[in-house]
C-alpha cells in the first residue's frame, strides 16, 4: 500500500469514527423524554441523526473503496477520537436539553473542522472522491450548526421560565437576534 492511500485511510477512518461518536451521543437523546417533549429539539437532533446516518454510511462506504478495513482503523481512530470527545459526551450524565444542544453544537463543529481537514487532505493527495465527499458532508453539518445557534437561546429561556417564576421567557427571540447579530460579520463590521 502506497503512503498516500494509508493517509487517506487513516484520515477517512478518523472522520468516521468521529461521525459515529457524535452519533451515538444523538441517538440517545433522541430517546431522552425531556428532548422528545421540546418540539425545536426534537425537531433538530433527528435532523442531526439523519444527516450522521447518512454520513457514516458513505464513509463506510469510501473506506471500503479506497480499500480500508472498516475494522482495524475505526477501532485506533476511536481511541484518537474518544479522548477528543469524552467530554462532549458522558452516557450517565443528566443534563438540560439545552446543554445537551450545546454539547450537540461542540460536536458538530469538530466534525465541520475535521471534515475541512478530510477535504484539505483529499486535495492535497489529487483524492477528488475524498476531498469531495467531505465537502459535501461539511455542507450538510454547517447548516445544522447554524441552527442549533439560533435553538439555544429559545430553549434557554424556555427553561429558565420553567425553574422561576420571576424570568423574562420573552427574551428567547431577542437573544436568538442579538447572537445571531453577532455572527454576521455585514452587520457588525
Amino acid at each position: 500500500m502506497s503512503e498516500q492511500q494509508a493517509t487517506l485511510q487513516k484520515y477517512v477512518a478518523d472522520m468516521l469514527a468521529v461521525t459515529k461518536h457524535i452519533h451515538e451521543a444523538i441517538e440517545r437523546q433522541k430517546a431522552d423524554k425531556r428532548v422528545q417533549a421540546d418540539t425545536n429539539a426534537s425537531q433538530i437532533v433527528s435532523r442531526i441523526d439523519g444527516v450522521l446516518e447518512g454520513q457514516i454510511t458513505a464513509l463506510e462506504s469510501h473506506l471500503k473503496t479506497i480499500g480500508g478495513d472498516l475494522s482495524s482503523p475505526i477501532k485506533d481512530a476511536l481511541g484518537t477520537v474518544a479522548g477528543v470527545a469524552a467530554g462532549l459526551y458522558d452516557k450517565v450524565r443528566v443534563d438540560t436539553v439545552s446543554k445537551m444542544l450545546r454539547d450537540d453544537y461542540t460536536a458538530l463543529s469538530l466534525a465541520a473542522i475535521s471534515q475541512t481537514m478530510l477535504h484539505t487532505t483529499g486535495l492535497a493527495l489529487k483524492d477528488h472522491a475524498t476531498a469531495n465527499l467531505a465537502n459535501g458532508q461539511l455542507a450538510d453539518i454547517t447548516p445544522l450548526i447554524v441552527d442549533l445557534s439560533e435553538i439555544v437561546p429559545l430553549v434557554v429561556a424556555r427553561e429558565l421560565t420553567d425553574d422561576s417564576e420571576n424570568v423574562d421567557a420573552s427574551v428567547g427571540p431577542e437573544a436568538r437576534r442579538n447572537t445571531q447579530r453577532a455572527w454576521n460579520r455585514e452587520v457588525t463590521g
